[in-house]
């Protein structure tokens, strides 16, 4: 026998002469390769006839070669191989084994592989074949219809890397019942559809982002390994109960009445028992029609399978001893008949990957019940107390700290209305999250809770820092009234803090680092150099700009006297400035609890391996995280009487609560002086009367460095 191979021609067309030509006697041929042919334009198919023990026929790299014509009848085929080459539609190949019929054993292709090439449609009935296997990878293939393999025996079939499929008909894979293995990875497919797939072994689905939904367990007879691209639908896998509760009722309600049925019907368990000779257990036999196969009954395969698993109500099953067997489910509009017997009521695994990790468990976005009550308190708070602190500062008159205790403000609303999304979404999708993560994780609300997350975190931070650092430059240079930072100069600072913080959080918008990688919306996952560098940045910003803090507020307690020596030890100085200590310390404690979410899942980032998985790490995001958006509209506005002062001119204006007003300027009516009472000490001058004032605030504890 020949191996005809045609390397780097020039051919355009291939006939029967050109391979006489090239010295092959036709009758010997069982190989016809022809590699590198970019001339090639046309295959004159009929002349294939002329070559009866053809067993391979492969073309690669003709990129001029666009279509060819049915395949006429070559009972000898086995592999047809066509790749690289510039078809635009699958050739028919149908009538390949029409004189083979008579022997079954023959009639088969072990492989068809058109990958490469440029095919956008499948015509109908052109893979009306019995195959190993079909490929028709990295294609332009943008649908899939209906019955495109009716009648059809393929055991594996593969669209890998056609990255325009994104719609395959609910009746696509109709009529195929051998169908064990197929591949969709690298597609654009939004949905699977369930038709021709019962006998299904191994599914693969990766790298496609775009599947939304994957189909229940129960649909799936025999699959045994799920290769898919999402962690979440692992867990509905793992969970069927949650993720198709119908479905799931019907399955316990089919093994339900199964159950009962033969546990009343011990006289027909003991004829059957007598009949098969057998003390075995006796199966399920179930055999699926699809409504959409035309395949004759000689083709049709009874597969006894336990009844341990899972029922298709896609069809009916055949009944071949009705003296034993009868319709166990009439009502619920399935026909399954069972043997009675030892089935196994075990349910049956599925070897899936991705599996559910640290980063993307199977839980809801507040995994416990107190943790889910916790969020929406925390969120309130925080909605409140910024909204509290705007209503009044942006009405007082305007000053750099008011100016810098706004931009604080807004930014740790933003941190309470991304609880709020978070809170939100777990009270909505409750009990059942994997079946709406795609939504939530890949749609638009992610992205924006993401975004006002990470933008809150950097802005507060920055914020922050530069209220301290005011707040460090005008205590540290009371004296001085020419050294204060203008409101101008306070405005182009926080602009750039405005532009900083969007971009920050703008990053992960356009491909580094990604909101999408867990339920809770932060970019926590770390897949190359930009995204080590982000995480990296986001981390030593905030470690700077806590340490920039610390140091001013030491800074801050050592200008003011440092421990009371210089007050001569006298107790009420150092009560004082154990006040001062403790308000620092509060202000610094609540600032690195706030960060120190911040610093895990930077740390877990950049190692690459979670330090804290996504379940723990929802409590630090609860109880941490929103600390400061919580306690800073307190700790820097409400509590300190430069925001009551506001507040009081705020009511005044209004014209109400008269009364509150004239207690409060009652306590702040200043003592008297030398012009409203003789008998008062004369006045000081300006700079020792700036110190007596420090010392007297610092002896009662009020001064305000918040």
């Amino acid at each position: 026998m020949i191996s005809v191979l045609f390397h780097r021609s020039n051919i355009t067309k291939l006939n029967a002469r050109v391979i006489r030509a090239a010295g092959y006697d036709l009758d010997r041929v069982e190989h016809l390769t022809v590699m590198d042919a970019p001339d090639l334009e046309h295959v004159v198919v009929e002349d294939l006839t002329k070559m009866p023990n053809l067993k391979s026929f492969f073309i690669t790299q003709a990129p001029l070669l666009h279509r060819i014509a049915p395949l006429p009848a070559l009972p000898e085929l086995r592999t047809f191989i066509i790749t690289t080459c510039g078809l635009t539609e699958v050739p028919n190949l149908s009538h390949v084994h029409d004189k083979n019929s008579g022997n079954t054993s023959l009639a088969y292709l072990q492989a068809i592989d058109l990958e490469g090439n440029h095919i956008k449609r499948i015509p109908t009935h052109a893979l009306r074949v019995r195959a190993d296997q079909v490929s028709l990878n990295y294609n332009l293939i943008e649908e899939v219809p209906a019955h495109a393999f009716k009648n059809s025996q393929i055991s594996r079939l593969s669209f890998k890397g056609n990255t325009k499929l994104k719609r395959i008909d609910d009746l696509a894979f109709a009529g195929n019942l051998l169908l064990r293995q197929l591949d969709l990875s690298n597609t654009a497919i939004v949905s699977l559809p369930t038709k021709g797939l019962e006998n299904l072994e191994v599914l693969r689905i990766e790298k496609t982002p775009s599947l939304k939904y994957i189909p229940s367990i129960y649909e799936f007879q025999r699959l045994e390994k799920a290769y898919l691209t999402h962690h979440f639908h692992c867990c509905a896998f793992e969970f069927p109960e949650r993720h198709n509760p119908a479905r799931h009722a019907l399955y316990e309600t089919q093994l339900a009445i199964m159950t009962d049925r033969c546990g009343r019907n011990e006289q027909i368990k003991a004829q059957q028992l007598r009949k098969r000779r057998s003390t075995d257990a006796i199966d399920v036999t179930v055999t699926t029609v699809d409504a959409y196969d035309d395949i004759s009954a000689s083709s049709e395969e009874y597969v006894p399978w336990n009844s341990g698993e899972y029922f298709s109500d896609s069809g009916s099953f055949e009944d071949y001893d009705e003296d034993f067997r009868e319709p166990v489910n009439k009502s619920l509009g399935v026909a399954v008949f069972a043997d009675c017997g030892n089935f196994s009521l075990s349910r049956r695994k599925v070897q899936c990957t991705p599996q559910p990790n640290a980063l993307n468990p199977c839980e809801d976005v507040m995994g416990w019940a107190w943790l889910r009550a916790s969020v929406w308190l925390v969120a309130g708070a925080a909605l409140a107390g910024n909204a509290a602190v705007l209503a009044v500062l942006l009405r007082a008159d305007p000053a750099v700290p008011r100016f810098l205790m706004c931009h604080l403000a807004f930014s740790d609303l933003c941190t309470g209305v991304y609880l709020f999304m978070i809170a939100l979404v777990d009270i909505r999708s409750y009990g059942e999250f994997f079946n709406y993560a795609y939504d939530w994780q890949y749609g638009v609300g992610c992205k924006i809770a993401g975004f006002f997350s990470v933008f809150s975190g950097q802005m507060s931070v920055f914020t922050l820092t530069i209220v301290t650092l005011e707040r460090w430059f005008a205590i540290t240079y009371a004296i001085y009234l020419d050294r204060r930072i203008t409101l101008s100069a306070a405005a182009k600072i926080m602009v750039g803090g405005w532009l900083f913080s969007i971009l920050m959080a703008g990053l992960p918008l356009v491909g580094v680092s990604d909101y999408s990688s867990t339920s809770i919306c932060l970019p926590v996952e770390s897949e190359g150099v930009g995204d080590a560098v982000y995480q990296g940045s986001l981390f030593l910003t905030n470690a700077i700009a806590w340490v920039t803090i610390v140091v001013c507020y030491v800074q801050i307690y050592r200008s003011l006297g440092g421990g009371g020596e210089k007050y001569g030890g006298r107790g009420a100085a150092a009560a004082a400035e154990r006040r001062i200590a403790n308000k620092m310390a509060l202000l610094i404690g609540t600032d690195l609890l706030c960060w120190a979410p911040v610093a895990f899942f930077g740390v877990t980032a950049l190692a690459g391996v979670p330090l804290v998985d996504v379940s723990h790490g929802k409590v630090l995001l609860v109880f941490f995280y929103p600390l400061n958006a919580c306690a800073n509209p307190f700790l820097y506005a409400i509590l300190t009487k430069q925001y009551r002062r506001d507040l009081i001119s705020l009511i005044a204006r209004t014209g109400k609560c008269n009364w509150l007003i004239e207690k409060y300027k009652l306590a702040a009516t200043p003592p008297p002086t030398g012009h409203t009472n003789p008998s008062a000490p004369p006045l000081l001058p300006l700079v020792d009367y700036n110190k007596s004032i420090t010392n007297v605030q610092k002896e009662n504890g009020d001064i305000e460095i918040m």
